[in-house]
């Protein structure tokens, strides 16, 4: 039986990521409906035959695309905790601030994922609902750990869970139906500052304001990299 040698195996996987990487950009300018196989394959100058090597069709390649970037977010979340100091309101902004800094920086490809794409197909209706009960789950889990070292007024950690997604979730649609100019993260503050609220943990402004701050420096400043 033939066995992929590892190099082989990794320029299929460099390939099939310039695939994903181009067909992102050609989405984000014309949008999911807008947007052809054809349109992709002349945009990263390969044949019709190695897309087709690679996925299925551009249902196929979306849904990819989408737990991509699902991942993304997960990935950004992990390295923005601070785990050597464990402050609770520090983590909680850092982690609020760079979900907001990631839906703004992929702002067009975030149009897509939760407004043209809702009720694409099955498929990618199932990945997306999954994705969203995952999120929800994480941060039930975050809410069991807080009440354990934390005066945290959470009575049911699922249903804040649910409360704290429901909130994030409606300003960035917010956001992305409206001026384009204004910047997603200007509402970091805003929203970790209700869901603190919410949660009755005590907080002083200007620590949220700082720790903001901190992040998206920090966030920029590798993006500029």
């Amino acid at each position: 039986m033939y066995k992929t040698s590892k190099e082989t195996q990794d320029r299929k996987d460099a390939k099939r990521q310039f695939i994903l990487d181009t067909a992102a950009n050609v989405f984000a300018k014309r949008g999911y409906h807008n947007t052809a196989v054809k349109d992709i394959v002349e945009e990263a100058s390969i044949s019709v035959g190695s897309f087709y090597f690679y996925f299925k069709g551009k249902e196929e390649l979306f849904a990819e695309l989408y737990l991509t970037i699902v991942k993304a977010f997960q990935d950004t979340s992990q390295k923005v905790l601070d785990i050597k100091n464990n402050n609770l309101i520090k983590n909680f902004t850092r982690v609020i601030t760079a979900n907001l800094w990631m839906y703004q920086s992929k702002r067009e490809l975030a149009r897509i994922m939760l407004i043209e794409a809702v009720g694409l197909n099955p498929e990618f209706e199932k990945k997306r609902s999954d994705s969203i009960k995952e999120s929800c789950r994480t941060m039930e889990e975050w809410f069991k750990r807080f009440k354990v070292h934390n005066p945290v007024n959470i009575p049911d950690e699922r249903i804040a869970a649910l409360a704290f997604e429901s909130s994030f979730y409606y300003l960035v649609l917010d956001w992305l139906e409206g001026d384009e100019v204004a910047k997603l993260t200007d509402s970091s503050y805003g929203l970790t500052v209700y869901n603190l609220q919410a949660l009755k943990m005590p907080f002083e402004d200007e620590d949220i304001k700082m720790y903001v701050k901190e992040v998206l420096d920090e966030l920029n400043q590798v993006q500029n990299l």
